[in-house]
């Protein structure tokens, strides 16, 4: 493993500094686990979460679908799908900025963990929805402002003892069979 502990405070600036060079020239991997490394490591959660869900759509041919429909990020046939995706961290997946309020007909959830291995879900809404009147939190906002706020975005986190609920959701698009358990 790399030590970053040994770099001298020249080498910490002169890795910063190609670091800061690779996110304003990011160049997307033709190997998909590449891809998915190289957004962890150069950008962040916002712009790799687009990057990899335009990709993810791409690749499958997915139809885009303009947000001002407010029917999640594209189209897999007649269904309208909304993508999330996490790395592992501090052992949960953490999903931001989940809308129930939307007419979404599944939301596809891809877990990124250590090695960088995926497992896809293609959750049904109402399952999706559950989960989240379950275990999310509001994301923005307080109590007394969500009291009045009809739309409302949701955090969740996804821990190890939770895949048991999703685990037949897992998509045979998966790299990786889920070794989560």
């Amino acid at each position: 493993m790399f030590n970053l502990d040994t770099l001298s405070s020249s080498d910490k600036i002169s890795l910063l500094e190609s670091i800061e060079q690779k996110k304003r020239n990011f160049k997307e991997s033709t190997n998909f686990k590449d891809f998915i490394i190289d957004c962890k490591l150069y950008l962040n959660p916002q712009s790799y979460g687009t990057k990899i869900q335009n990709r993810w759509r791409a690749v499958n041919k997915y139809n885009s679908v303009k947000s001002n429909k407010n029917r999640g990020d594209y189209k897999d046939g007649l269904e309208y799908v909304e993508f999330k995706v996490s790395y592992l961290s501090d052992k949960k997946w953490s999903l931001l900025q989940l809308r129930p309020y939307q007419k979404l007909d599944r939301y596809d959830v891809m877990l990124i963990d250590s090695k960088f291995s995926y497992t896809l879900y293609k959750i049904p809404s109402d399952k999706m929805k559950s989960m989240i009147f379950k275990y999310a939190s509001p994301a923005h906002g307080t109590k007394v402002s969500n009291s009045v706020n009809e739309n409302i975005e949701y955090r969740m986190d996804i821990k190890h003892d939770m895949l048991y609920e999703i685990e037949s959701f897992i998509s045979d698009t998966t790299i990786k069979s889920n070794k989560f358990f």
